[in-house]
């Protein structure tokens, strides 16, 4: 079983995470948080805001809203630029970004000589693809099928195209020679191997909505009717316009990114925060949604997803170094909460990868099964935001030093001369640069789950999925397997802040009325104590299994209560990384958990980690 499949089938059997809708054939893209996944999700996001918030004195937090209206995203170049460019394949009418798609695999071992295999899912396809390929896409081509692969013979592969060998058989008495050259831009079809497909195209990636008690299919309909009656209007493009016309005073955006309503909403939170000195950051946790050409990896890609985001404004002199300390910072906070530190890299971005107003960009990635993808973004903007809603609303997104303001007030009121240096007064107001963390919510409970996941035999040794030992730099694991048999368990290693369930409490009995009521004392305790999640395990089945199922999901703390219990008051607490056990007092539970809970430096945290891996 991949690695991939193996947490899937976790996810959905212990409440992590389901299909949406299932129960109505589910909805591509579209997934549910169970009880235990939503409470991974709120101890990842809570855990960032700590970090990002709580901890800090110069960052406050903001929740803007996710219906946008079109004037901020044109002005943010959203309207015009948020595209990718999409691509059909011809054959399985799948689309696809041509930038993610690989190249061109060919078989140069098979006895026919250069063979192109293309990959149907199944039998029945394959006959069709076959016979859309002999009469429409390479009329006159050498091809043979073989169960589920259609192969095509090659001629010779050039700069801009595929000349496939004419089949001698063929009695097409119309072929143009031109109809065995297949374009190739350097892609196929991610699934098949498919070279035919169509050219590509921009594609914006923004849901439109509409705030209008009127159906705009019914303005769609009647001002499409109406442009028919007249010459001039009735082309396509003609009658495009007017319909946009008709329906912009009611068109709004779900927003693409949480970013802008920082940006919009920055001069309000200084006016109302005075005490906020450059630098200082505006965070926000939300949703956002992109209409996503290729849905993949299950959370990775989704068009509804939350992003946790940090905008850091800062003096632009300040900029660079600030950059390099939030890209600090963030690998920092990775490593804390990542137990394999070989699976987290940075990835700067290169210069013809940036956009056009950022001066440095790097990735944070994670190892993923399928290879490298990215978590996190930490970006240098520029004054690039600010500065555009400032052209565009006549309203200055500016910072005013007023320390610096009122010192040289002062010494033209002293001396009587207007002070004109420009480098001074570029000091003392100017628009702030921003400097941006740019994190999936999604995508890292998806990492901290897969990095935390761990296979162990009957002994309790870790069983690498195959593929993946001694091989981090391989970016092609999809297919990790391990084998699972009898014995074979999963452990859910999370760091004890991060894990749904903090505590398992246990009657030895499950049935017997006075462990029971023991038992739901601690957890009350617990809950009341600490504010955590806490789960009473009374299935009929042996402790052992009980602790297993606690594994599974990631609870570091077990607790049983038997029948000493009741005379001495004294319980078993078991540590799910150890397995050590140990007899502890029930007025001691709280305080173990407790300092279990605790932030601990990260030098201690990474010893722990090495001491309980080896």
């Amino acid at each position: 079983m991949s690695a991939m499949r193996h947490l899937l089938d976790l996810c959905k059997r212990r409440g992590f995470l389901f299909q949406s809708a299932e129960i109505h054939g589910g909805l591509r893209g579209a997934y549910d948080y169970g009880p235990l996944g939503v409470e991974l999700k709120r101890n990842v996001s809570q855990e960032w805001w700590n970090s990002m918030v709580y901890q800090r004195s110069d960052v406050v937090g903001i929740d803007t809203a996710i219906i946008t209206p079109p004037a901020v995203l044109k002005t943010s170049g959203h309207v015009d630029q948020f595209t990718d460019e999409m691509v059909d394949s011809r054959l399985s009418k799948e689309r696809f970004r041509p930038d993610k798609a690989p190249a061109l695999k060919l078989d140069d071992h098979h006895p026919q000589g250069l063979i192109l295999p293309i990959s149907a899912p199944d039998k029945i396809t394959a006959k069709v693809w076959e016979h859309d390929i002999r009469t429409q896409f390479a009329r006159g081509a050498a091809i043979t099928r073989k169960g589920k692969e259609i192969l095509l013979q090659v001629e010779r592969m050039e700069k801009d195209k595929i000349v496939l060998k004419k089949d001698d058989r063929a009695t097409i008495t119309t072929l143009d020679p031109t109809d065995l050259h297949i374009p190739y831009h350097g892609y196929v079809d991610p699934n098949s191997n498919s070279p035919f497909l169509t050219e590509s195209r921009p594609f914006n990636l923004m849901f439109k909505t509409y705030l209008d008690p009127i159906d705009p299919i019914d303005k769609v309909i009647t001002t499409t009717l109406d442009a028919q009656k007249t010459p001039s209007t009735s082309d396509l493009t003609s009658t495009r316009q007017l319909v946009d016309k008709t329906l912009h005073p009611s068109l709004t955006y779900l927003r693409p990114e949480t970013a802008q309503g920082v940006f919009i909403n920055y001069a309000t939170v200084q006016r109302s925060h005075p005490h906020l000195k450059i630098p200082f950051g505006i965070a926000q946790i939300g949703k956002s949604f992109r209409n996503e050409i290729r849905l993949e990896h299950a959370i990775f890609r989704t068009p509804e997803f939350e992003q946790m985001e940090l905008e850091f404004f800062v003096a632009p002199w300040q900029a660079e170094e600030q950059f390099e300390s939030w890209r600090k910072f963030r690998m920092d906070w990775w490593r804390y909460y990542g137990r394999n530190h070989d699976r987290i890299r940075e990835r700067p971005h290169a210069q013809d990868e940036l956009a056009h107003y950022s001066s440095g960009c790097v990735d944070v990635e994670y190892l993923f099964p399928w290879g490298w993808g990215e978590v996190e973004g930490i970006a240098n903007r520029g004054d690039f935001d600010l500065s555009k809603h400032s052209e565009a609303t006549g309203i200055k997104l500016q910072y005013t030093d007023a320390i610096l303001m009122q010192e040289r007030q002062a010494r033209e009121k002293a001396t009587g001369v207007k002070e004109t240096d420009v480098e001074a007064l570029a000091r003392e107001r100017f628009t702030p640069h921003v400097v941006e963390s740019s994190c999936g919510l999604n995508r890292a409970m998806l990492a901290l789950m897969l990095d935390a996941m761990e296979v162990v035999d009957e002994r309790g040794k870790a069983i690498p999925f195959e593929g993946s030992e001694g091989d981090n730099n391989n970016t092609n694991t999809e297919n990790t397997t391990v084998h699972v048999s009898k014995g074979v368990r999963t452990i859910m290693r999370l760091h004890p802040r991060l894990a749904p369930v903090k505590v398992g409490i246990m009657p030895l009995i499950s049935n017997n009325k006075d462990l029971v009521e023991m038992c739901t004392g601690i957890s009350q305790s617990l809950r009341q104590e600490l504010q955590v999640n806490v789960s009473m395990e009374t299935q009929s089945t042996t402790i052992g299994k009980r602790y297993y199922r606690m594994d599974e999901i990631g609870t570091p703390w077990c607790v049983t209560v038997d029948f000493e219990s009741l005379q001495d008051r004294m319980v078993t607490i078991r540590e799910r990384d150890t397995g050590e056990q140990r007899r502890v007092s029930v007025d001691e539970v709280v305080d173990l958990v407790r300092n279990g809970l605790r932030l601990v430096p990260r030098a201690t945290q990474n010893k722990q980690q090495k001491t309980i891996s080896v």
